[in-house]
């Protein structure tokens, strides 16, 4: 019994492309997190909200690649 189906290859490309903005929007945040942290004594973003806002970027633009490749196909 297979518990998951294996991806197609513009499903592949879609996870890569998705995966590059995740990072980028770590970095980002990241960034903006301990430039603000050196100039002040807080830091104004959570570490909570770093990652699901990470996680959320990779696999919502990921969602809608798909979705539109998807549409385009039909």
């Amino acid at each position: 019994m297979k518990l998951f189906r294996n991806m197609s290859q513009s499903e592949v490309v879609n996870w890569k492309k998705g995966a590059v903005l995740g990072f980028y929007t770590y970095m980002l945040l990241l960034f903006i997190n301990q430039t603000y942290s050196l100039f002040s004594v807080r830091e104004p973003l959570s570490s909570t909200f770093v990652f699901w806002t990470g996680l959320l970027v990779a696999f919502g633009y990921q969602y809608l690649l798909d979705l539109r490749a998807k549409r385009k196909d039909k």
